[in-house]
């Protein structure tokens, strides 16, 4: 039930390149279409800060359930009388709500979930979010304005409905000194009573925690402990790498880079149903990889695939701004961006979400997390400007690719040696990896 907050927030994502220009009951230009998306970004990096505040407060269940406010009332300021204002505060709000959602949704997904499919259950997590871009092609592509605002709202409206009858996570249960409810929950979420091992794993985690729960000293007290500098770091580094990989620029504007880089007889809205569709079903098998094969292996097939198909797309832009012909290579143009969309989907766009969620310490989750995705969204939120600013100026294409090509390929022997594989472990297994594992 969690999931379908996290569907709606693909919604958001998806809802400006759905839907064309004449869609709109008033003018809107290609500058306020960027700046509407754009702000999408910019809300969700300062929803996914608010987390830090609200999460260890509120509860991972309540901040969840807070959302459907502001929710609706982003998609009521698009389906009222919109304008380009409308649109702007309207995107900025929703993406606000979408970054707490991610924080607290992904939070309490990793804090219910068993260990041994743990990175399964948060890869679905992620992937409503492409859902919702896929719902998305799929209403703007004969919806109106007003339609497509309605339908989210609705599905915002059942997601609380649903989810206000599940139970808050053991987790934090046992940190609020709630024990006779986190056992009560954690009954319910294994539909068994025989829960007595896994509570016992779970109340050793707690007690690990320091008893100071304030945001400045949680974030003191793991920068003091042995491999906490280390998990943070490595959190950053992985939202910076899974940032700077390229979805945002190569499937969030495919319509853009297909239009521009050649003539497509395809209209926009199929292109990026096709692939949204690949990327959705490449997805799938993430899934059911993650918890097999592992993370870390996942991530660097993904980061070798995704710097060899960007150093073709490298080269295919750099023969057409130097006014070669390429029409003979349209289809492996075609072809490589499918291959990305492959390579991407197996382990950047999810893992280092999963893995982030993972290495840190209950006490420090909500603050350490919230951080590092808050950190994604911003660099996503960067690269948009600074991409609009190279295509418009110069007209380059080949300069994002390059760079695309070099940063995955520079970041393999990072995750060969650095990235930590979690596959099977409990949440307590993962924290003493880092405490005891580091100091060696």
């Amino acid at each position: 039930t969690v999931c379908l907050a996290e569907l709606n927030a693909g919604l958001f994502s998806k809802w400006m390149p759905a839907l064309s220009v004449d869609d709109f009951p008033f003018e809107i230009t290609g500058n306020e279409a960027f700046w509407i998306v754009s702000l999408l970004k910019l809300g969700t990096a300062i929803g996914c800060f608010l987390s830090i505040f609200i999460v260890d407060v509120l509860g991972r269940k309540v901040s969840i359930l807070f959302t459907v406010f502001p929710t609706c009332l982003s998609w009521l300021l698009i389906a009222w009388n919109p304008s380009s204002l409308d649109m702007y505060v309207g995107h900025f709000v929703g993406g606000i709500a979408s970054g707490i959602i991610f924080t607290s949704g992904l939070t309490f997904v990793t804090e219910i979930s068993p260990a041994h499919i743990r990175g399964a259950l948060c890869s679905c997590f992620v992937l409503m979010d492409y859902c919702g871009d896929l719902l998305g092609c799929v209403i703007g592509s004969f919806a109106t304005v007003h339609t497509y605002s309605y339908v989210a709202m609705s599905l915002a409206m059942l997601q609380f409905v649903v989810f206000v009858w599940s139970p808050e996570t053991p987790y934090y249960l046992l940190r609020q000194k709630r024990l006779a409810a986190a056992m009560d929950s954690l009954i319910l979420l294994r539909g068994t009573g025989d829960v007595a091992e896994e509570m016992d794993s779970i109340m050793k985690a707690v007690e690990f925690d320091p008893r100071s729960s304030g945001i400045l000293s949680s974030l003191l007290h793991l920068i003091s402990e042995p491999g906490g500098k280390t998990a943070i770091l490595i959190g950053v580094a992985v939202m910076l790498v899974q940032a700077l990989s390229g979805p945002i620029v190569i499937i969030g504007y495919a319509r853009t880079v297909f239009e521009k880089m050649h003539d497509v007889q395809l209209h926009a809205a199929y292109i990026d149903f096709v692939l949204a569709t690949v990327y959705l079903i490449s997805y799938l098998v993430c899934i059911s990889l993650v918890d097999r094969l592992g993370r870390r292996p996942l991530m660097i097939m993904s980061a070798v695939g995704v710097s060899t198909c960007s150093f073709f797309l490298a080269v295919y832009s750099c023969l057409q701004e130097n006014a070669i012909d390429t029409t003979s290579l349209q289809a492996l143009f075609f072809v490589t961006v499918l291959l990305y969309t492959i390579s991407v989907s197996l382990g950047l766009a999810s893992v280092p979400f999963v893995v982030t969620n993972e290495i840190f310490p209950m006490y420090a989750r909500a603050t350490c997390a919230s951080f590092c995705f808050s950190t994604n969204f911003t660099w996503s939120f960067i690269v948009l400007h600074v991409w609009r600013w190279i295509v418009s100026q110069y007209n380059v294409y080949s300069l994002a690719f390059w760079f695309i090509s070099g940063l995955n390929a520079f970041s393999t022997p990072f995750l060969a040696f650095y990235f930590p594989e979690t596959k099977r472990k409990s949440l307590l297994q993962v924290r003493k990896y880092f405490i005891e594992g580091m100091k060696k």
